[in-house]
Formats: C-alpha cells, sequence, structure tokens
C-alpha cells in the first residue's frame, strides 16, 4: 500500500516508535504531521521525514493538554484540509510501586497516555465522519493485556486504550472510520530511561526493535485489522491468559517471585 496523498498525523513523533513510524511512512508517500514535545527532536524528525515528503511537517504540542490538541489539530485541517490517519502514539512511564508513586506522577502518565489519546481523537475525528473516512490507530501495550507490576499507572492506560479502540470500532466502522490497536512488548527506545535501576530486564527473544513495530502498524493500516499483539511470544501468551486466567496468574505470580527474588514486598520505611 502507498500512502500517496495520505496526511498523517503522529503523536509522540519526536523519537522512538513515533518517529520511524513518521519516518517510514513518509518514505511510503504519505505527508506526515509529527508532534511532540522537544522542538529539538522534532527538527531530527523534520529532517528525515522531508527527505521522501517534502510537504510533511511539525508541530510541537503536549497532548496532555486539551487546548494545545484542538490548536494543533485545526491548523493542520486548515493547512491540509483532512486527517487521513491519526496513530495515537504518546505516552510514558515510570517503574514505581504503585504505593511509592505520587499521585502527580499517577495523573501525569493518565493525561498523556490515555487522554492524550482522547483529546486527539475527539478533534480529529468530526473531519473523519464527515469524509466517512479515515483510520485510528491507538498504540497500547502487552502491558495493556498482561498486568505487570511497579507499572501498574502504566498498565491501567493501556488496559484503558483498549477498551477506548473497542468501543470506538464498534462505534465507527459503520461510518467507513477504521481503528486499530497495537500491543508491543518491550521495545529498545529511550522509552526505557525513564525507568530506574530496579526494572528487570526482558529476555532478549521478547525486545523489539522500533522498525518492527512500525511496519506491525503499516500493515494493521493496509490490512485494516482491529488488534496486533507482538511479538508472537507474547500474543501466545495473551491468548493462554484469556483461556486460562486464573492458572495464568499463578503461574506469572510465581515466575515473578522467582525473577525478583524477593518475594512479596511490604511498604518501604
Amino acid at each position: 500500500m502507498e500512502f500517496k496523498d495520505q496526511v498523517v498525523l503522529v503523536t509522540g513523533a519526536s523519537s522512538g516508535i513515533g518517529q520511524r513510524l513518521a519516518i517510514d511512512l513518509a518514505t511510503r508517500g504519505a505527508t506526515v504531521i509529527g508532534c511532540g514535545r522537544s522542538q529539538e527532536r522534532l527538527q531530527e524528525t523534520l529532517l528525515a521525514t522531508r527527505r521522501h515528503s517534502p510537504s510533511s511537517a511539525i508541530h510541537r504540542c503536549d497532548v496532555s493538554d486539551p487546548a494545545q490538541v484542538k490548536g494543533m489539530v485545526q491548523k493542520v485541517l486548515a493547512d491540509l484540509g483532512k486527517i487521513d490517519i491519526l496513530i495515537n502514539n504518546a505516552g510514558f512511564g515510570i517503574y514505581k510501586r504503585f504505593i511509592d508513586t505520587p499521585s502527580e506522577s499517577i495523573e501525569a502518565i493518565l493525561r498523556t497516555n490515555l487522554l492524550g489519546a482522547v483529546y486527539c481523537t475527539k478533534e480529529a475525528l468530526p473531519s473523519m465522519v464527515e469524509r466517512r473516512s479515515g483510520h485510528i490507530v491507538n498504540i497500547s501495550s502487552v502491558a495493556g493485556k498482561i498486568g505487570t507490576p511497579d507499572m501498574a499507572s502504566y498498565c491501567a492506560t493501556k488496559f484503558a486504550l483498549i477498551g477506548l479502540s473497542e468501543s470506538l470500532y464498534y462505534e465507527l466502522r459503520p461510518l467507513g472510520i477504521h481503528v486499530s490497536v497495537i500491543c508491543p512488548g518491550p521495545v529498545r527506545t529511550k522509552f526505557h530511561l525513564l525507568f530506574d535501576e530496579l526494572a528487570p530486564m526482558a529476555p532478549a527473544f521478547l525486545v523489539l526493535q522500533a522498525d518492527a513495530v512500525s511496519r506491525a502498524v503499516i500493515r494493521a493500516i493496509e490490512k485494516k485489522r482491529f488488534e496486533v499483539i507482538l511479538p508472537r511470544w507474547l500474543a501466545w501468551a495473551c491468548f493462554i491468559k484469556g483461556m486460562m486466567p486464573d492458572v495464568f496468574r499463578l503461574i506469572t505470580y510465581q515466575a515473578l517471585r522467582l525473577r525478583s527474588g524477593r518475594g512479596r514486598r511490604g511498604p518501604q520505611t
């Protein structure tokens, strides 16, 4: 599938999966609008995308701020007339026990990971409905399928994105608008720098590169697939959890205890 004449808005395009997606979609002919909070890193994305798509652009935007999102989407629609594909990718997490995580940090994660997708979708959707055409892609995570200790806030947002996506799938399909949700496992990006030194290292065979996730997203758009879980090993894990949730949780709990070597931890003093 070529994306010529398609306008694609990618949030969190300043690094990692979002940056890779912006470049790959520009290579396929799309006009890519990348947004993020770092103007400097967005400039790197812009240089890379304009090598293939001179009409691509960037917008500095914090998706957790509805006013900034509204202004960005209105500018894109005024300049280009449409948004064919919205990829809600912006997100971050911290690795810390829920009891030790400040409420302010939890709220920041919720605003960016979940409400950021809500704000962007709410602003872009009316023009898609008017044209009866469009595709919304939400980047969730395997952490949105399987709860992960010490990442409760992050998991909550990723679980919520899957529910949001499924509801929108039923609402929007009759209107000609497609919805996809992508659930990657651990990805080798700068994202891990936000975790502290206690974060366990994932087995190498489960760790993805950003370009693999980008290819999966593009295939989902091409084939209009609703849900993609990768890598395959984690897709099987999610399937088994769905079939035998209690057994899965028991085995996972015991495996995590052995892996941490710490057993159950009480509140720190």
